[in-house]
């Protein structure tokens, strides 16, 4: 298969998807009904025996030497696919307010329902992205396994699991790390990513970058937007982001089971709103 061929037949998977849309049912609030959550995706290729897969992810302060390569995810697997889904402006601009009220009474909310509505609803979306993109190549012939729906991966230490989205994707062209640890893409960093493994040949995408967190500023505004000062701009940019702050703020934002689907909705991602790098490459400091 031609790569723009495949790249085209996901762009209109997500662009012509109703499971793009929030639907009446799971509406927080029903203004919100028919939301869209994703623009068009970034969609990246590496190769599977990329060094960086082979080597590198496996040091010590880089993921971990327990971390899974692609060809031990799948053995004779040629292609990582990365794909980066960015988020709507409405779903951004909604989650720029540093406290947001909360959609029942009592409950703390940490970020807008909006926002809510992409985390939740957008994952569960982008599982079916790439439930879609293993059905195209498996059609044609071809092995893929995606890594977060396998039902293997598995957590190594509470932050660091068998295989990463992020590191993915820096791989495969898609951008560079930044201070809150998310991936500063073309197309900002405000949203999610997702990836396919498959022994399909694609030609992989060059690196326009050559470090790891070549985009990023070191401008300190994620660090001022977080509102349990988890990042700190003083520690550097590999060290910026404390997740034993971070993560039991997010899994602490819990809120009770909404919808005729019985959700439970949780998150912040304040570090990604209202930033120079939401929606795109910020320009560089001279």
């Amino acid at each position: 298969m031609q790569k723009e061929e495949f790249i085209k037949k996901i762009v209109n998977f997500v662009e012509k998807s109703e499971d793009n849309f929030v639907s009446d049912e799971d509406a927080i609030y029903p203004n919100l009904a028919g939301m869209k959550i994703y623009e068009v995706p970034l969609v990246g290729f590496a190769r599977a025996d990329d060094e960086l897969f082979i080597t590198e992810f496996k040091k010590k302060g880089i993921i971990h030497p327990e971390y899974m390569t692609p060809l031990e995810w799948l053995p004779g697997s040629k292609t990582v696919i990365s794909l980066f889904l960015p988020f709507t402006k409405e779903i951004k601009n909604s989650n720029r307010n540093k406290i947001d009220e909360p959609y029942e009474s009592g409950i703390p909310q940490r970020c807008s329902a909006e926002w809510l509505h992409a985390r939740i609803e957008g994952q569960i979306f982008l599982n079916k992205i790439t439930d879609y993109i293993q059905s195209i190549l498996e059609n044609e012939g071809f092995e893929t396994i995606c890594p977060t729906t396998s039902g293997k991966l598995h957590m190594i230490t509470p932050y660091i699991s068998t295989w990463s989205e992020r590191h993915a994707a820096y791989t495969a062209g898609l951008g560079t790390f930044g201070l809150s640890k998310g991936l500063i893409t073309q197309k900002g960093m405000a949203g999610r990513f997702g990836s396919v493994i498959t022994n399909a040949e694609f030609e992989a995408d060059i690196r326009p970058y050559s470090e790891p967190f070549e985009y990023c500023t070191m401008c300190g505004a994620c660090m001022m937007k977080c509102p349990v000062s988890a990042i700190d701009q003083a520690r550097g940019c590999a060290l910026g982001k404390d997740q034993l702050i971070c993560g039991p703020y997010v899994s602490g934002s819990k809120l009770p089971p909404h919808g005729s689907n019985q959700r439970v909705r949780y998150g912040c991602g304040k570090c990604q709103s209202g930033v120079p790098c939401e929606s795109g490459i910020p320009p560089k400091k001279f």
